[in-house]
């Protein structure tokens, strides 16, 4: 009777333990869309993963380990149903029903960057009608800026555009005056600025010739599931809950304000007031259908 106790207890401390062991999960990032997400040394690095980092840290029943692959592959295994979630995809249910999402993470803002001595002489918050005759900066690959107005005016030749392969090389056209306005993600820009003024190419109080003008749109990135071979993720819907829960509570005590002002600690001149065009998504950026 004693050994059948003894053996009745094993089993309940082994299945508490069982119970209590954490459910390992590998969530793949995008590789190279820098300073959102990246890899260094083939560990993932960026915006997102740090608030990810910070809510699985919130979420005790998961192990969650991160993996950096290029996106297009990233995209391909959650379609096919190999992996179980990426970031940070933007939310398109009609293009990708494949995929479910978590809560918006984080804005991703498309700015008008401007030279200072410009925007002293006109109102650059009012997009585009107040650029005409500018030269307008945009990274290869980034969308044509959307608003109709912006496209009749650059087909009248009223605006020039041209394109750079990085922000850098653009903000360096930008300072010599080559182009008169820079569009892109704004964090990405203020990012570049701030390796740019670290490495001695900026003095510390060396950007009173650019002045940050009005946001043109925004999107959101998420945690993007997969929807296929749903038997292989058995704790997806718990783990989309309690993912969910954890970045709400990131937002509202605010640590997503507190991490991302890591990636934009740059004063800048700001335009007063909001500009009245819409400006490309940031979802189509150089090399990522996000």
């Amino acid at each position: 009777m004693r050994i059948f106790v003894t053996w009745l207890l094993c089993l309940a401390v082994h299945g508490m333990a069982l119970a209590q062991t954490p459910i390992s999960v590998t969530v793949l990032c995008d590789a190279s869309y820098p300073p959102y997400s990246y890899a260094e040394n083939d560990e993932a690095k960026g915006l997102y993963s740090d608030i990810l980092r910070a809510a699985f840290t919130r979420m005790p029943g998961y192990r969650v380990s991160i993996r950096p692959v290029p996106w297009p592959r990233g995209l391909a295994a959650l379609e096919k149903g190999t992996a179980f979630a990426l970031f940070p995809p933007y939310h398109r249910p009609v293009e990708r029903p494949w995929m479910d999402y978590s809560r918006p993470i984080l804005e991703e803002s498309v700015v008008a960057f401007v030279r200072a001595d410009l925007a002293q002489q006109r109102a650059i918050v009012d997009f585009p009608a107040a650029y005409a005759g500018l030269r307008i900066g945009l990274n290869r690959g980034f969308n044509i800026i959307a608003a109709p107005s912006y496209k009749t005016m650059l087909a009248a030749g009223q605006l020039q555009q041209s394109y750079a392969t990085d922000n850098r090389t653009n903000l360096l056209q930008l300072k010599r005056k080559r182009i008169d306005v820079f569009i892109n993600d704004r964090l990405s820009i203020l990012w570049e600025l701030q390796q740019m003024r670290s490495e001695g190419l900026f003095a510390t109080s060396g950007l009173s010739w650019l002045v940050e003008g009005p946001k043109l749109s925004s999107e959101h990135g998420h945690l993007g599931y997969t929807r296929i071979n749903q038997q292989a993720y058995p704790y997806k819907q718990d783990f989309m809950q309690r993912l969910d829960q954890a970045l709400l509570s990131l937002e509202q005590d605010g640590s997503i304000a507190s991490l991302a002002q890591r990636y934009s600690a740059i004063d800048l001149l700001p335009a007063t007031g909001t500009g009245t065009g819409t400006g490309s998504s940031q979802g189509e950026t150089p090399g990522n259908d996000l």
